[in-house]
């Protein structure tokens, strides 16, 4: 097996000689801060638009989530994949695979951001108007798409797939203040495009343009540091002519695709939810939407351990050293679910004040406890769960991750919560989270224990290198 020889120094330290521990916090610790200023910019942007009073500016920038979240989810699609992908190459010592890797994955985010674009410059209104616009909140609404995905699809898009790629070529500091500055420069930058520079009414769209400066800020500073470390590393848009494009691209995408699902069938669960609930009454609907504001933190810190274990899991797994790669993971679980433990434990013990910090109404904080302790139970299954997938995403394996994220939004979820229903009442169709999460859970250890026996299976067994590389 070829050696790591084109490796950096500090990048083969992190990947191959660090102690796991050290290794871990290096990668992790910087990917867990970005993830919470980004939870903190989300709250702080809804939080802005609300001090207007006026509903429908709140009601437009709610009905563009779901439309918005799927840049997020294309991101993934080619952030994440490319990272699997850059990281096995150099575990095998392929500098050149690793580039042509990055190169592919950033050329076709730029890509599929345009024609996400172009398609929802065309085509924004009426499906506006399908999830829910009214003549109140639609010219917000389209002003808001306008802004954030016409115009700014392709830095929103490509800054945090080059923070992903960053982050598996070693640079996790870097990728983490990309990311980290574009978050704080769109906290600071809402107030005064909403209150100062634009005229009263233009709220919404100041919110919007904030948000497309912030993500371009971004991606600018990732473009320049590319630009300086290009000669010494995989950054490079050069499409190569070695006829491994096509093997390659596909590579990529089967590693991302868990990565996207997970965020838009995790949309798409939600409008489910969020439908039955309405029966309930609006202090349900927001009990709910500040049940999920809350989730964000758990969720923010345990995305942050994944993302910060997959490439050092993916290099280890390529290059063999797999009882490393086996303690990267077993570390990455102890330390999610510990975590997760800590927010379900504080979650469910004072549910009513953690809702009351977010409105004062009465009914939606019993609606919102309530929920609360119920999603609660979820968050330590879902840990060890996203940590499961992340590693198949590791190793390359799509399926595998893929069926996991179906199971846990999207479908079986959905199921539970019209069966829920129809046995219990509404009420009750909170329920269907924890169950699915815990039926994924069990599919997912499986799953790993049997791609661990494949992978150690006794060095003397001929076929055991080709039953690992099918996993």
């Amino acid at each position: 097996m070829p050696q790591s020889k084109d490796l950096d120094v500090s990048t083969k330290q992190i990947f191959e000689e660090a102690p796991v521990k050290k290794a871990l916090a290096a990668m992790i610790i910087p990917t867990i801060v970005s993830q919470l200023i980004l939870v903190v910019y989300n709250m702080a942007d809804t939080w802005y638009v609300g001090r207007t009073g006026n509903a429908d500016a709140v009601a437009a920038v709610s009905l563009c989530l779901p439309v918005y979240t799927i840049l997020s989810a294309i991101s993934n699609l080619f952030g994440i994949g490319g990272a699997s992908a850059i990281a096995r190459a150099f575990g095998i010592g392929d500098q050149a695979q690793a580039k042509q890797a990055f190169s592919l994955a950033s050329c076709g985010a730029v890509c599929t951001a345009i024609l996400y674009a172009v398609l929802i410059q065309c085509f924004s209104k009426p499906l506006l108007l399908l999830i829910g616009a009214d003549g109140g909140d639609i010219a917000y609404a389209v002003g808001y798409t306008r802004w954030t995905i016409v115009i700014g699809a392709v830095p929103t898009i490509l800054a945090p797939s080059f923070a992903h790629m960053i982050r598996a070529a070693g640079h996790a500091r870097t990728a983490s203040f990309g990311m980290i500055l574009g978050a704080l420069l769109n906290i600071a930058l809402d107030p005064l495009f909403m209150f100062v520079f634009l005229k009263p009414g233009n709220e919404v769209a100041g919110a919007a343009i904030a948000t497309v400066i912030s993500n371009t800020a971004s991606l600018i500073f990732f473009l320049g540091y590319m630009a300086l470390h290009r000669e010494n590393d995989i950054f490079s848009f050069r499409l190569f002519k070695n006829g491994r494009n096509a093997e390659i691209l596909f590579d990529v995408l089967r590693s991302g695709i868990p990565g996207f699902s997970m965020q838009a069938f995790a949309m798409f669960s939600n409008c489910f939810l969020n439908s039955m609930l309405s029966s309930l009454g609006s202090e349900a609907v927001a009990g709910i939407g500040i049940v999920r504001k809350i989730d964000q933190l758990a969720y923010a810190v345990n995305q942050g351990i994944t993302q910060g274990m997959l490439p050092l899991v993916a290099y280890c797994f390529s290059s063999g050293h797999h009882n490393r790669m086996k303690k990267i993971i077993l570390y990455s679980a102890v330390s999610s679910f510990a975590f997760s433990m800590l927010c379900s434990t504080i979650s469910f013990l004072f549910a009513p004040q953690l809702v009351g910090l977010f409105i004062r109404d009465d009914a939606t904080i019993g609606y919102g406890a309530a929920f609360l302790r119920t999603l609660c139970l979820a968050i330590p299954i879902y840990s060890i769960t996203l940590t499961i997938v992340a590693v198949f995403q590791a190793v390359g394996s799509g399926a595998k991750p893929f069926l996991l994220t179906v199971m846990r939004k999207g479908s079986l979820d959905i199921a539970m919560m019209f069966a829920l229903k129809a046995a219990f009442g509404v009420s009750k169709i909170i329920w269907a989270s924890p169950i699915t999460e815990t039926l994924a859970l069990c599919m997912a250890v499986v799953m790993l224990i049997r791609f661990y026996q494949n992978l150690f299976l006794p060095a003397t067994d001929p076929v055991s290198d080709d039953k690992a590389k099918n996993f």
